[in-house]
């Protein structure tokens, strides 16, 4: 009964707190039409020119929900579900697509990936990052393998013009007082002539949650995170500029596992590193040139150690990207923008010893065309040469035409594949807890063809999208229940899957979302996916897609008076979590709330409660350990900028 009273003083607190001060006409703190993005056409174009489904998370959303890392941002985004696997990881999926068919980039560079061949989301924090810009879609055209579900491309901070710095600290715990948390972020930015620097800190420091002490397996562990990123600009003249980057990240966890009848210590470690040169340059006539080279690195390690004695389980991954690249564009027969490049990448991974290359060669052809004032295409073409699969085209077509200045129309046609990975075809995994996977060296590529149709209204007060799309994928790669089991213990029996093709399989759904300014200084913001799923081979449903998934959003920004809240409720539908259909989750709903006051024109305080009512939902889900691993959060802190 004290912690029912507790939960609703909390909920009254933060929400009545946002009616209090003084009235302001709110903003729709999210995307507009004329907004520029980079990620969809590779060069800035506003939103409106692009025949696509886009979201865009800038760095003020980030700050208002308050997310240390990508994985708790992701949380809140339209079609991005988040999957739990072995090793504590969360990773990515679009529209129903497993993690395999979404490229997680940094600044447009992939992300290298590590255990099990994942992109680990909670390894990347919030301190980076400038804003996020989500296509959802098949996007091979310009990405190549990988990207039949879309692409997550996160946008570092970049110089500024004038110098500036940052701080942030923040104190955090549940209401057990358990999973206490201490986190730093700190930055300077701003350029010394023709030099543009900015560099960034993180620490984050979370304690473990343990609800069971009888079962030898923590909740949540105990997690260090330190992570850096710089980046310098210098320009050389009017129309050229040379830039380098770099990006670091060190994440240790430790907790505890029971595995082959012991008590085991877990502890994990990896490192991501990220380093690059680029060279642009304006050669005129409304044309420009890029070329760039990076190298992305992933150490991924763990120990599992008996704690009554004995020699640890050790296991780990490294794994190097380098890609070199060149790409122009530029106006050609006036209403023809160009865009065409030519890519180079090598991908070297070794996993317990064992060691694989991969080589691709990418060449891509964009035309973006506007035949009338009201109606814009995107046609586009790429050809990869796949070291172990040979050649693979993949096009795309997008239209749009805009009805009158507020209201258009879109569809679009786009092709993808996926080449296998080392993972599946030679490495699987013979010790991980969840499940055994038994790798296939016989696995063939998936392909992939997606239809789209959608429309989008905007006004000065009120924006609208609905889009319905279908992927229909063959020989989808995927996880199939062997219909054996491994006996880990006396107590655990793990299933035994296999990574096969799948002949035919399909998603299928429909994205609703909708901003509302309300007046008064508040905002409303709800986005809506229903989605659908099937194995055509055997009929069911695939695993880890949720029939619906909704975020809803009411925000309150005083810019007078300094104060901003909002209170979000996060629900995401049932669905399976296992390969055979046979294990289903329940639906749940989150309810986050957050708050910030200004105390000088230099100074912020903020506060926050995640799960305000403690909901605590099956690991299935994602958002790392489940979704309700933690219980109710409180945090608050404070952020000073110069």
């Amino acid at each position: 009964m004290v912690k029912k009273n507790r939960r609703l003083f909390l909920f009254l607190l933060f929400t009545t707190g946002s009616f209090q001060t003084g009235v302001a006409e709110a903003a729709v703190y999210n995307h507009t039409m004329s907004e520029m993005v980079v990620t969809a056409t590779l060069s800035e174009t506003e939103i409106g020119n692009i025949p696509a489904a886009i979201e865009v998370i800038p760095g003020r959303d980030i700050t208002d929900m308050g997310a240390e890392t990508l994985h708790q941002v992701l949380t809140e985004a339209q079609s991005v579900n988040l999957e739990p696997v072995s090793g504590r990881m969360s990773i990515a999926r679009l529209r129903g697509l497993s993690s395999s068919n979404t490229l997680v980039m940094i600044d447009g560079m992939r992300l290298p990936s590590g255990f099990q061949d994942k992109v680990d989301l909670g390894e990347i924090p919030a301190g980076w990052i400038d804003r996020i810009e989500i296509v959802r879609g098949p996007a091979s055209a310009l990405y190549g393998s990988d990207a039949i579900g879309g692409v997550i491309n996160i946008i570092t901070k970049k110089p500024s013009g004038e110098p500036g710095a940052w701080f942030n600290a923040r104190y955090g715990a549940n209401t057990e007082g358990e999973a206490d948390e201490i986190s730093f972020d700190a930055g300077v930015s701003g350029s010394n002539g023709n030099l543009g620097y900015v560099v960034t800190g993180s620490f984050l420091d979370k304690g473990r949650v343990d609800y069971d002490l009888s079962d030898a397996f923590t909740d949540s562990d105990d997690k260090d995170l330190k992570a850096g990123a710089a980046g310098l600009t210098w320009k050389l003249g009017d129309a050229a500029e040379l830039s380098f980057g770099a990006t670091y990240a060190d994440v240790e966890r430790e907790g505890l596992r029971f595995k082959s009848n012991k008590e085991n210590e877990w502890l994990n470690g990896s490192e991501r590193y990220t380093g690059r040169i680029e060279f642009r340059s304006d050669l005129g006539g409304n044309s420009s040139m890029l070329f760039r080279a990076y190298r992305s690195v992933y150490d991924w390690g763990v120990a599992l150690t008996p704690l009554a004695g004995g020699d640890p389980e050790v296991h780990y991954v490294d794994q190097t990207t380098d890609q070199y690249e060149a790409r122009w564009a530029g106006r050609v027969f006036g209403d023809h923008k160009v865009t065409t490049g030519i890519e180079y990448r090598t991908e070297d991974r070794e996993e317990d010893g064992l060691g694989s290359e991969v080589e691709n060669l990418g060449i891509f052809l964009q035309d973006e065309v506007a035949f009338t004032d009201r109606f814009n295409a995107i046609l586009g073409l790429r050809f990869d040469d796949h070291s172990s699969f040979g050649s693979v085209y993949s096009p795309r077509v997008s239209v749009a035409y805009w009805l009158d200045d507020t209201f258009r129309v879109r569809g679009s046609y786009g092709e993808g594949f996926r080449a296998p990975s080392v993972f599946e075809l030679y490495t699987g995994s013979v010790y991980t807890k969840r499940r055994v996977l038994i790798p296939n060296p016989d696995l063939k590529p998936e392909t992939s063809q997606t239809w789209e149709v959608g429309a989008d209204f905007e006004n000065d007060m009120f924006t609208f999208s609905v889009t319905a799309f279908r992927n229909d994928i063959e020989d989808m790669i995927a996880e199939v229940f062997t219909g054996e089991y491994y006996q880990f213990s006396k107590k655990v029996k793990t299933p035994v899957n296999e990574a096969r093709n799948i002949d035919e399989a399909m998603t299928r759904g429909i994205e609703v979302s909708a901003r509302a300014s309300l007046g008064s200084g508040f905002s409303i913001t709800d986005e809506l996916t229903l989605l659908e799923s099937e194995n055509k081979t055997t009929g069911e449903e695939l695993p880890y897609v949720p029939d619906v998934s909704n975020v809803l959003k009411l925000a309150y920004r005083d810019p007078v008076h300094g104060f901003s809240g909002n209170v979000r409720f996060v629900t995401v539908g049932s669905q399976f979590v296992d390969a055979d259909s046979a294990v289903e989750v329940d639906a749940y709903t989150l309810v986050n709330l957050s708050l910030s006051k200004s105390l000088t024109s230099y100074a912020d305080l903020y506060a926050g409660v995640d799960n305000i009512f403690d909901e605590r939902v099956e690991d299935g889900y994602g958002n790392v350990y489940g979704p309700g691993a933690t219980g109710t959060f409180i945090y608050g802190g404070i952020g000073l900028h110069l």
